[in-house]
């Protein structure tokens, strides 16, 4: 009965286009939620040193909104709907084989420090939650401050981001599958610059996982 006054007085709205939600809708309205279709595999290219890479989602209107809430404001309830969507992806796809460890791109301690959280970390948390996989947050670490990406061009993203990583020598990842996660996909850069750091420790597979490709 509380709850029942709760929402009508305080209705949930889609975060999306902030409607008000029905009893069966959760986080985004139906409407909202049928624009977001999950993507074939992406194929990869030579100058990648990841084994595969899977993105749930195009970027629109949708998609963007839900992120940049993630992002910039760590509602926890959109990492939850991220992570139940994955797992009913993976559940059609099977896209990689077991993952011993699954680990956040790193943001920057003074990024970090300056935002309050990780938006990876926080899918990242609720993605091993769900699945059932050892999280560790920690495992890569960013020793270089980045440019934002957002205006750099491919080429430009690419040398802001090299030799920006290391890895945590506290964990081996000798023999392992290892998931990188990350909300955005746009160039791969940053992905394919960890992957790079990763593959000097001889990890089995390196796959990446975002929510989003641009």
């Amino acid at each position: 009965m509380l709850d029942n006054l709760v929402n009508l007085l305080f209705p949930k709205t889609c975060f999306s286009c902030e409607i008000r939600l029905l009893k069966n809708e959760k986080t985004i309205c139906t409407k909202c939620e049928n624009s977001l279709q999950f993507l074939s595999e992406m194929p990869l290219n030579n100058n990648f040193h990841f084994d595969k890479i899977v993105s749930l989602f195009q970027f629109n209107s949708v998609s963007r909104k839900l992120i940049h809430a993630l992002k910039y404001d760590e509602i926890k309830i959109i990492s939850q709907f991220f992570a139940e969507k994955f797992k009913i992806y993976y559940n059609l796809n099977y896209p990689f084989k077991e993952i011993d460890f699954i680990a956040p791109v790193p943001l920057h301690l003074v990024k970090k420090r300056d935002r309050g959280f990780n938006q990876a970390e926080i899918l990242t948390k609720e993605i091993a939650k769900i699945m059932s996989w050892q999280h560790i947050p920690n495992l890569i670490k960013r020793t270089k401050f980045t440019k934002t990406q957002t205006k750099l061009s491919k080429i430009q993203r690419e040398k802001n981001v090299a030799n920006a990583f290391k890895i945590n020598k506290k964990y081996s990842v000798v023999d392992k599958n290892i998931l990188i996660v990350d909300d955005v996909f746009t160039t791969g850069s940053t992905l394919n610059s960890i992957a790079k750091t990763l593959q000097k420790e001889n990890p089995k597979n390196i796959f990446a996982l975002t929510i989003m490709r641009a």
